[in-house]
């Protein structure tokens, strides 16, 4: 999911849609800003990315092309949620015996709802939640850091 939305859409991320195969940009079936986020991300990790990596890298790239936008994404395959923050607030309940929720605001008065810093990757399994900081683009980044192919996908 994306609950943010691009600055300047559509135009701004013109040259980041042209990455993408043609094929894949027709068959979208809403032509918003979410949509073609989606579609980035889906590109990652049909490349071979992990859920981690595909959401930080798509984020680095839109906030690149288009600044000031808010870009929270989540994912989840079952058995971990990734998500970003990035421009707008996400918050995390780790349950005593198991389970983490991930959500925009808390939904109840429990003291144990964490808020996660902007510009954050977040995974949540069962028991424990990683939080790793997000760099804005063009700040030096650590030799492992996330970074946007500068090549189109196939």
């Amino acid at each position: 999911s994306h609950n943010g939305a691009v600055t300047g859409w559509p135009g701004s991320l013109a040259g980041v849609a042209g990455t993408l195969p043609a094929g894949e940009l027709l068959s979208l079936e809403a032509r918003n800003d979410s949509a073609l986020v989606w579609a980035l991300v889906l590109a990652r990790l049909r490349a071979g990315d992990d859920e981690g990596r595909a959401l930080a890298e798509t984020v680095l790239e839109v906030a690149a092309a288009a600044p000031g936008s808010r870009l929270n994404l989540l994912l989840t395959g079952g058995a971990a949620i990734t998500a970003t923050t990035w421009g707008d607030t996400l918050w995390y309940l780790t349950r005593p015996g198991g389970g983490t929720v991930v959500a925009s605001e808390p939904y109840d008065d429990d003291p144990h709802w964490r808020e996660v810093p902007d510009r954050t990757l977040l995974v949540a399994g069962r028991t424990e939640v990683q939080l790793t900081p997000l760099k804005e683009p063009g700040d030096p980044a650590p030799a492992d850091a996330f970074a946007s192919p500068k090549e189109p996908r196939t």
